[in-house]
């Protein structure tokens, strides 16, 4: 069944990848969305949004209307962007670049269900949308992987540092301290993959 042509006006591809990988091929199937719900996809900025908008206009069409208060909960992109991560660690200088790409193997290596993008200016990683960990790569000494996902205080690991209510930070020193700790690392992620379904 051949799919059906979209009538998007030109909001660049990452937004009409986006908004085609959830479903959307026509303007009229937008109205079901608000404006915050948009920019809360991968790929969808404000620019988007705006030219969306104006065509909708121009055919008497508009957004659903946000609720007040709403509060909308950031998911991953449930696309993998391979290749936005590939290029971005092509162009990385960072001194422990070779163990950010082992860890980044070992991560995606948990579950074929987990995508990768890049958040935070980094390579970032989620499980059908639902957000399990992002490097913090301003530290240059060691790597620093944040766990940002509210399920992870529920996940046992001696490699889980700090006591926030929705983050658990861990840290590697160099590709010995890695594989030392890969088992415990791989079990943290299969443990807060369970707690997803």
């Amino acid at each position: 069944m051949p799919t059906q042509k979209s009538d998007f006006p030109k909001i660049g591809s990452p937004a009409t990848r986006a908004l085609e990988a959830e479903g959307y091929t026509q303007l009229k199937q937008l109205t079901k969305l608000s404006e915050a719900e948009l920019l809360q996809m991968h790929g969808v900025g404000p620019k988007a949004v705006r030219i969306l908008k104006e065509t909708m206009k121009a055919q008497g069409l508009s957004f659903k209307e946000a609720k007040t208060g709403e509060k909308l909960k950031k998911k991953g992109s449930t696309v993998s962007r391979t290749d936005a991560v590939d290029k971005f660690m092509l162009e990385l200088s960072h001194p422990l670049k070779a163990e950010i790409e082992a860890l980044r193997s070992i991560i995606k290596g948990v579950d074929k269900d987990i995508n990768e993008e890049i958040k935070w200016k980094a390579p970032s990683f989620n499980y059908k949308g639902e957000y399990l960990v992002t490097f913090n790569l301003r530290d240059t000494r060691r790597i620093h992987l944040v766990f940002h996902n509210p399920m992870i205080a529920k996940v046992k690991s001696d490699l889980l540092e700090g006591d926030y209510k929705d983050r658990r930070m861990t840290y590697f020193s160099n590709m010995k301290d890695i594989k030392a700790k890969q088992t415990a690392f791989v079990k943290a992620i299969k443990d807060l993959i369970k707690l997803q379904k």
